[in-house]
């Protein structure tokens, strides 16, 4: 699971990355709002936590940016505040969950299985496109009606293409959900892949479309 930390406390910043990759996270650490933005455009979360006090622009207006781009990402609102109108703000403009400093490590990594596994019910588990149909739930690939075997990988790379639909999933999204972290995949590694995830459910190209030298995307 990939998480975006996105506090300006350097201290703070290092410890909660260390923390949340101890328990098997992959975390990208932000200090401000301009380059929490940089590693959204560059590669795909499972959750972002989020500080209110950030140097260039607050976290609620950061917020506001990322809902009216249309990142869906659960997010958890990181404060010292705890005053009740700033809790209804970040809720208000679309914050999933909302913790106060100082917190218990074990209840940030409780919210932060709640908010994604809230996510995770909320998505369609059965999209149909074309002759295709997949089941995101028991992870069921049928083509025609005749169930295909994916690897987990291949599998992998077609769920993120389909939760992502409309939008250009990057190699780097691609890399960080579907390789483990020990794995060095390459470019050529992720071709060879989607080659053959095409053989199997979209021989004629009409479905995955190539964004040339990015990624990969489905409308």
């Amino acid at each position: 699971m990939k998480v975006l930390l996105v506090e300006d406390n350097i201290g703070l910043n290092a410890s909660l990355k260390e923390i949340l990759e101890l328990n098997s996270y992959i975390v990208d650490g932000a200090f401000d709002a301009d380059e929490a933005l940089n590693f959204l455009q560059n590669s795909y979360y499972d959750v972002i936590i989020l500080d209110v006090m950030l140097p260039d622009i607050d976290g609620f207006a950061l917020l506001k940016i990322l809902r009216e781009k249309g990142i869906k990402t659960p997010v958890i609102m990181l404060t010292a505040k705890d005053q009740l109108k700033d809790k209804v703000k970040g809720l208000e403009l679309g914050a999933d969950d909302y913790i106060t400093k100082p917190f218990e490590v074990e209840e940030l990594l409780a919210r932060i299985k709640a908010v994604v596994r809230r996510s995770f019910s909320e998505k369609t588990d059965i999209v149909k496109i074309d002759d295709l149909e997949i089941d995101l739930s028991s992870r069921k690939v049928k083509k025609n009606g005749q169930e295909i075997d994916l690897t987990p990988k291949l599998f992998c790379i077609l769920e993120q293409l389909l939760r992502n639909r409309g939008r250009v999933v990057t190699y780097e999204m691609l890399y960080g959900k579907c390789w483990e972290i020990t794995e060095i995949p390459t470019n050529e590694t992720l071709r060879s892949n989607m080659k053959l995830l095409r053989k199997l459910i979209d021989p004629e190209k009409k479905i995955i479309k190539t964004i040339s030298g990015v990624g990969y995307r489905i409308d």
